[in-house]
C-alpha cells in the first residue's frame, strides 16, 4: 500500500464571500456568453461526448486543474517562468487564470474550492515551510497546525470548514479540521498517521488512517467519531478520497481476489457491496472525485500501459481520452458534468484541461445551451464572489 506524503511537490497521484454586491444581470449575460464560446465554440467533439478545453497556464507550461465548482471556477497549479520548477496555485474563471500567490515562498497549490468561491491547498512561506491555507478575496490565509510546522488544506465546503492534514510538534501528521474553533487533531485507528481528504456538506469526513502496525485504512469521521471502512466488502480498501452529499464514498485499495489497485464506488449504505469500477483492460484504476449525480472521475490504465482520465456514470467508465498524447487524469467533476484534470498533449507536455460534456444532437445544444448556461450563471449563487478577484 502507498504511504503518503506530504502533497508538496510534482508527483500524481473555500475563499469567504466578500461581501460586494455581485455583477449586474447584463455583465453577466456577457460573461456567460464568452464562456460559453470558450468552452462550446470550435473544439472537436471527443468519442464520448465531451469536448476538452486547454485552459492554458502561468507562463511555465505545465499546469493541473484540481477542482471546479459548480460556478464554472477552476483551481489548480501551474509552473511559472523563472529559473526551475516553480508551481503557484491558480484560478481560472471565463477563460482568465490568475496567480494566487504565496507566503512569501516560492510555491503554492490550490486543491478545492467551494461554492462561495473559497480556495483551500497549501503555500510555501519565507521559510519554505509548507502551510495550509485558505484564499480569500485575492488574500491568502495561513490555517494553524496541531502544533507541528506543516500542513496541507485538502478540502473545502461550503461552510468554510476546510480539512487535510497537519504535523504534530514530533514532526507526524493527522487529520485536520479548521472551523470556528481553529485546528481540530481528528485522530487515527491506533498508528501513527492520517489524512482527511474531503468534506460534504452535512460535515462528514473522508480520508485515510494509520491502524496498529502502520497498515493504512480507508476511513470515515461524522458525529461518533471515526468509523473504519478499510474491509467494506471484503475488499482492503486503503484510502477514502471523495464523498458527496448523499454519503457515497470513493475509494482506492484492493478488492477481494484483486491484486493491483482500483477504483471503487460505495453508495454509503452499509447493505450495499462497493462496487469496483474495472479500467480499460489494463491492471490499475485510482478515484479522486465523484458529484451528487454519483459520477466518479480519475484515471484507468489501458491494456498498453499508459493510462487515460475517466468519467463513471453509474454504470460504465467512460474513456475522456487526452490532447493527442498518451496520459491524462481527471481530478473532479460538478453536478453540471464538468470535469478537471490533465492531459498530455502530442508532445508530452501537462495541461490543465476541462472535458465539457456535449448532449447530442449538436444543433440541439447550440440552439438551447446558450440560454440554460447564461440564465445559471446569472442566477447560480447570486451571493457568490470571485474566487479570482485580485
Amino acid at each position: 500500500m502507498h504511504r503518503f506524503a506530504p502533497d508538496i511537490g510534482f508527483r500524481d497521484r473555500g475563499i469567504v464571500g466578500s461581501g460586494r454586491v455581485p455583477p449586474g444581470r447584463p455583465a453577466r449575460l456577457r460573461r456567460a456568453c464568452v464562456l460559453f464560446l470558450l468552452l462550446f465554440g470550435t473544439l472537436p467533439v471527443l468519442p464520448a461526448g465531451y469536448r476538452i478545453l486547454d485552459l492554458g497556464n502561468l507562463g511555465g507550461g505545465f499546469a493541473r486543474a484540481r477542482d471546479v465548482n459548480e460556478a464554472g471556477v477552476i483551481v489548480g497549479e501551474s509552473l511559472i517562468p523563472v529559473v526551475g520548477a516553480v508551481e503557484r496555485a491558480f484560478c481560472w474563471e471565463a477563460g482568465v487564470m490568475t496567480d494566487l500567490g504565496t507566503l512569501g515562498g516560492a510555491r503554492s497549490r490550490a486543491l478545492a474550492v467551494n461554492n462561495t468561491g473559497v480556495v483551500a491547498g497549501w503555500a510555501v512561506d519565507a521559510g519554505n515551510t509548507v502551510k495550509p491555507v485558505l484564499w480569500d478575496n485575492g488574500g491568502i490565509v495561513p490555517l494553524p497546525t496541531l502544533g507541528g510546522t506543516f500542513g496541507t488544506a485538502w478540502s473545502i465546503n461550503d461552510s468554510a470548514v476546510a480539512v487535510g492534514h497537519s504535523s504534530l510538534p514530533g514532526g507526524v501528521y493527522h487529520a485536520t479540521r479548521w472551523g470556528a474553533g481553529g485546528a481540530e487533531d481528528l485522530g487515527t485507528l491506533g498508528g501513527s498517521y492520517s489524512v482527511a481528504y474531503d468534506i460534504n456538506s452535512s460535515g462528514l469526513i473522508v480520508g485515510t488512517a494509520d491502524a496498529s502496525g502502520g497498515v493504512q485504512r480507508a476511513c470515515l469521521w461524522d458525529s461518533a467519531g471515526l468509523v473504519d471502512l478499510g474491509a467494506l466488502s471484503g475488499g482492503s480498501w486503503n484510502t477514502a478520497r471523495a464523498i458527496n452529499d448523499s454519503g457515497a464514498v470513493v475509494l482506492w485499495g484492493t478488492p477481494a481476489g484483486v491484486t493491483e489497485n482500483r477504483a471503487a464506488f460505495w453508495s454509503g449504505h452499509p447493505e450495499d457491496p462497493v462496487v469496483d469500477l474495472g479500467t480499460f483492460g489494463g491492471g490499475e484504476s485510482w478515484a479522486y472525485g465523484l458529484n451528487n449525480l454519483g459520477h466518479v472521475v480519475g484515471w484507468a490504465e489501458l491494456a498498453a500501459g499508459h493510462y487515460h482520465a475517466y468519467v463513471w456514470n453509474g454504470v460504465e467508465m467512460v474513456d475522456l481520452g487526452t490532447l493527442g498524447g498518451l496520459f491524462s487524469s481527471a481530478y473532479a467533476i460538478n453536478d453540471a458534468g464538468v470535469v478537471v484534470g490533465w492531459a498530455h498533449d502530442a508532445a508530452g507536455r501537462t495541461r490543465a484541461v476541462a472535458w465539457i460534456p456535449v448532449p447530442e444532437p449538436v444543433a440541439t445544444l447550440l440552439a438551447s445551451a446558450t440560454v440554460l448556461f447564461a440564465v445559471g450563471l446569472v442566477h447560480r449563487r447570486q451571493v457568490t464572489t470571485s474566487a479570482c478577484a485580485s
